[in-house]
């Protein structure tokens, strides 16, 4: 089993043929959560629950559904399975069998613990391809990077890659928060978005790897993501004990 990796945000989100009767069972489907989401929203056309204490969300719409969570603290295997378990009942209560797609996304952010800078120059060393002719086209110093790859799995999956150096203010305005997922500083032990927010190293690596799968039943769903989970997770481990060096 992969070592714990410091997942900060999920999102597995669902796509599926939409049907006219949905919102008849859209609101029976959040009903099902009410214990675990105290907190909801009511559109014409959507629901959405929220837990502010673990900063979670589904997302019930007639085209989709998802699940979102911001971690602190949390196992990242308990959130995907906490996930997974919460879709597969929208899907039950939905009644969907068939799904068009199923996205996965997880943003990491690993304290290597040394400064922006030397990051920099430590992956450009590890990344960037180590040639005489290359070089001398690049000969200035670079000041930042990303390494981008798209890849495609044997089972199907198809996946965005992206890893680099990168500051806590760049992750905020890269890595998109919803304020609402977060408690009010007026509430006892709250877990606000400011102190969340101290919890993302100052300079950090950020592991971005976004994937989805196509034409899958729903009988299907918690295998394949399960599988996924575990494959990205070595893949993420390892990537992250490279760029250690």
């Amino acid at each position: 089993m992969p070592q714990s990796i410091p997942l900060r945000k999920l999102l597995i989100e669902l796509r599926y043929k939409p049907e006219l009767a949905f919102y008849r069972r859209m609101d029976d489907v959040a009903l099902g959560f009410a214990d675990a989401f105290p907190d909801w929203e009511r559109s014409p056309l959507t629901v959405e629950i929220r837990n502010k204490k673990r900063h979670r969300r589904f997302f019930l719409a007639h085209r989709r559904s998802f699940f979102e969570c911001d971690l602190d603290s949390q196992s990242p295997t308990s959130e995907f399975e906490f996930g997974l378990d919460g879709l597969e009942k929208v899907c039950n209560g939905l009644e969907v069998g068939e799904l068009k797609r199923i996205g996965v996304r997880q943003w990491i952010a690993v304290d290597l613990e040394k400064p922006f800078a030397l990051m920099v120059d430590e992956l450009a060393a590890r990344f960037l391809n180590q040639n005489s002719d290359l070089d001398g086209i690049l000969s200035d110093k670079p000041t930042d990077l990303a390494f981008v790859v798209d890849y495609e799995t044997s089972e199907g999956w198809k996946y965005h890659l992206r890893l680099g150096p990168m500051t806590r203010n760049e992750w905020f305005q890269r890595v998109l928060y919803e304020q609402n997922l977060f408690e009010q500083p007026d509430e006892d032990n709250a877990r606000t978005f400011e102190k969340y927010r101290e919890t993302i190293p100052e300079n950090l690596l950020l592991i971005d790897v976004d994937c989805y799968q196509e034409d899958v039943s729903v009988s299907e769903l918690k295998q394949g993501v399960t599988g996924f989970r575990r494959r990205s997770h070595d893949l993420i481990s390892r990537l992250i004990r490279y760029s250690q060096g």
